[in-house]
C-alpha cells in the first residue's frame, strides 16, 4: 500500500510539468459522456456528468450490473493541476453490489447503497476535454447485500461462494460534449 502512495505522490508532482492552463474536463460547465467499466459507469455502460462549477461535477451513469440493471448519481470533486493529470474524489449512490449463483436465479439481485472513492484523470493531449478515468471505490453495503450473502453461503445446493471485493476498480474513456 505505501509503495502505491509513493507512486501517486511521483505521479501527483511531476504532473505540473506538462503545464495546461486547467483543463475542459475541470471547467464549470462543460460537460463530457464516457463509457467505461465500474459503478459511475452502472458497471458495465455510459455516464454523464457535467460540471456544476470549475472542478466539481455531478454524473449519472447507466449500465449492466451483473444480475440486472445498475445506475448510479453522483458527484466528482477533481484537485485543481496545471498538469494532464488531476486526482479526484467521489461519491455515489445507487447499485453497488450484486449476487448471481449459477442455476439458482433466487439469488440473481442487484443492491443499493452509498459508495466513495478516489481516482485520477488522464486528460487527452489530442482532445481537449477527452479524459481517461481510473478509480478505486469501496462500496457501503447495506444489511439485505450481508444477508443476501449469508443466505448463499448457507444453502447446501450452493457449491462454491466467491466473496464480495472490498475495493471496486474505475475504468473508462470520456469525451468532451
Amino acid at each position: 500500500m505505501n509503495k502505491i502512495l509513493v507512486v501517486i505522490l511521483v505521479v501527483y508532482s511531476s504532473a505540473s510539468a506538462f503545464g495546461q492552463d486547467g483543463h475542459l474536463s475541470s471547467r464549470g460547465g462543460e460537460s463530457s459522456f464516457g463509457l467505461g467499466l465500474g459503478m459511475p459507469y452502472g458497471a458495465i455502460g455510459a455516464r454523464f456528468m457535467t460540471n456544476v462549477a470549475d472542478n466539481f461535477g455531478l454524473f449519472g451513469g447507466v449500465g449492466y450490473h451483473l444480475a440486472g440493471p445498475g445506475y448510479n448519481f453522483g458527484m466528482l470533486y477533481s484537485f485543481p493541476s496545471n498538469g494532464e493529470i488531476e486526482f479526484y474524489l467521489t461519491g455515489m449512490y445507487g447499485t453497488n453490489g450484486a449476487t448471481v449463483v449459477e442455476g439458482l436465479t433466487d439469488y440473481d439481485e442487484v443492491f443499493m447503497g452509498g459508495t466513495f472513492g478516489v481516482g485520477v484523470k488522464l486528460n487527452s493531449r489530442r482532445k481537449e476535454g477527452n479524459f481517461w478515468d481510473f478509480g478505486l471505490l469501496v462500496p457501503i453495503h447495506g444489511t439485505d447485500f450481508d444477508d443476501q450473502i449469508s443466505a448463499i453461503k448457507n444453502d447446501s445446493r450452493v457449491g462454491g461462494v466467491t466473496e464480495p471485493i472490498p475495493v471496486a476498480i474505475v475504468v473508462g474513456y470520456n469525451f468532451n460534449l
